[in-house]
This record gives structure tokens, C-alpha cells and sequence, in this order.
């Protein structure tokens, strides 16, 4: 529906974690409450990190929600390959691109 409800619940997501005790299991994305379409639910719950960054999550919230499960940048850069940026006038190259 709106890429803004996927960055709504990704930064609740994240908020959510710091507020964890120490050494407490990580919960899942709950989508509960926002007004998301299946594709975007899917993208959050599985999660598929190139399905988000295509649909235009913005990178700072990715990178937070990547490292928050324990991916390093070079564990997840690679499910970049291939996807586009939704963003209009995107240009340029991330700098996770290396040529």
C-alpha cells in the first residue's frame, strides 16, 4: 500500500528491540496494525531485504533492520544484486556496488 507503513514498522520493529533485556530471544516483525499489501507483509516477515530495498525502504532503516538479526554488510550486500531502486531519479551506484 504505501512504503511508508513498511518504514513505519521496520523503525517500530527496531525501537522494539532496544528495549529487549539482555540475552531475551528477538521477536519476529509483527505487521499487525499496519495497512500493508501481502507482497509488502511477505517482504517483512520472511524477510526479504531486496524485496524492501525495491519497493524504496530507505537504506539507513535496511541496514538497521539487517544488522538487528546479525547480518554484516557483506552478508546481506549481496541480495542487492539485481534489484532496483523504486526511488525516482535514483542515480548513481551504492556504495555496496563495487563496479
Amino acid at each position: 500500500m504505501s512504503v511508508y507503513q513498511v518504514q513505519q514498522c521496520l523503525f517500530d520493529h527496531l525501537r522494539r528491540l532496544e528495549r529487549l533485556p539482555a540475552g531475551a530471544e528477538r521477536p519476529a516483525v509483527s505487521v499487525d496494525g499496519y495497512d500493508l499489501s501481502d507482497a509488502e507483509r511477505a517482504a517483512l516477515q520472511e524477510p526479504d531485504v531486496a524485496a524492501l530495498w525495491s519497493m524504496g525502504t530507505h537504506p539507513v532503516l535496511i541496514n538497521g533492520f539487517c544488522r538487528s538479526q546479525g547480518w554484516k554488510r557483506a552478508d546481506y550486500r549481496v541480495l542487492f544484486e539485481g534489484a532496483t531502486a523504486a526511488q525516482d531519479g535514483f542515480r548513481g551506484r551504492p556504495r555496496w556496488q563495487t563496479s
